[in-house]
């Protein structure tokens, strides 16, 4: 009887060292993020990130994993579509698909859920997070297209920032570059660290877009998270957004509350009958 112990124990811990090997380690980073708003005018291109030890680590696509991306609309849309592989980021690697247009044109919403098959023992990662960490189902909003241009002005304070170059506005749109190449921002005039930029963002387009900045002549980022925009869709031909600050620091360039010099303060407390060990 002990044998047949010992041995149940020894094959136990087989298999439980077997499938530890297997299975994925995490998955998520889908992009977009839940709540986006997104148009009908064509496909929308969707990403996700998995992580499995000795296997996604190593450069190129880990092998026997695959994914899937379940998309849903109140368009009556309900397919499961295959997800290719994007390339590596980091440890991990990306795998990205189009949410299809047909899922978009007379919908409201679109609902997404990703999911990562381990084919080595067969299991299934679905618990797939978008970057913000909401779960699935992440929801996409179907929102009507800009109904014509307008001028968008950024404006960024770089007051108190240390910086060797000019700064540039960069986002989702195709208007700042899609998070590839921005648009370098000129000097304001009235303050020395204050610059600007007026794009204009055309008809046809989503009228909500996320941005943030880059200094140093457009190469170093900012650590805050991006910044979300949406745009009026009444006929408005102009919008000037709020004075943005690098990393969301205090205003400074004379249009905020920022002191214009040091200054001593002393701050002193009285203990006495008070009962203190420091």
């Amino acid at each position: 009887m002990k044998r047949m112990i010992l041995l149940a124990t020894a094959l136990a811990m087989f298999v439980s060292a077997a499938s530890a090997f297997a299975v994925i380690d995490w998955a998520g980073n889908v992009w977009p993020n839940h709540g986006t708003n997104v148009v009908p005018t064509g496909p929308v291109d969707l990403y996700a990130q998995v992580y499995k030890d000795t296997v996604t680590n190593p450069g190129g696509q880990g092998p026997d994993i695959e994914a899937f991306c379940l998309v849903l609309s109140d368009n009556g849309y309900n397919q499961d579509l295959a997800m290719g592989y994007n390339g590596d980021v980091g440890n991990n690697d990306e795998y990205t698909v189009q949410v299809p247009q047909a899922a978009l044109v007379g919908a409201t919403y679109v609902d997404v859920h990703v999911r990562f098959h381990d084919l080595t023992d067969d299991t299934w990662y679905d618990g797939v997070n978008d970057q913000a960490g909401n779960p699935p189902a992440q929801r996409y909003n179907v929102v009507d297209v800009l109904p014509n241009d307008i001028d968008v002005t950024f404006t960024l304070c770089l007051d108190g920032t240390v910086y060797t170059g000019l700064p540039c506005v960069i986002g989702s749109a195709a208007e700042i570059g899609t998070w590839g190449t921005g648009v370098n921002m000129a000097p304001e005039g009235s303050h020395a660290d204050l610059y600007t930029v007026t794009v204009t963002f055309l008809a046809g387009g989503n009228p909500s877009f996320e941005y943030k900045y880059k200094k140093d002549d457009c190469v170093t980022w900012e650590g805050v998270s991006n910044r979300l925009v949406t745009l009026p869709t009444d006929g408005t031909t102009a919008v000037t957004l709020n004075v943005d600050t690098w990393d969301n620091s205090p205003l400074g360039c004379g249009l905020g509350n920022t002191l214009l010099e040091d200054f001593v303060l002393c701050i002193q407390v009285c203990l006495q009958g008070v009962d203190n060990t420091g």
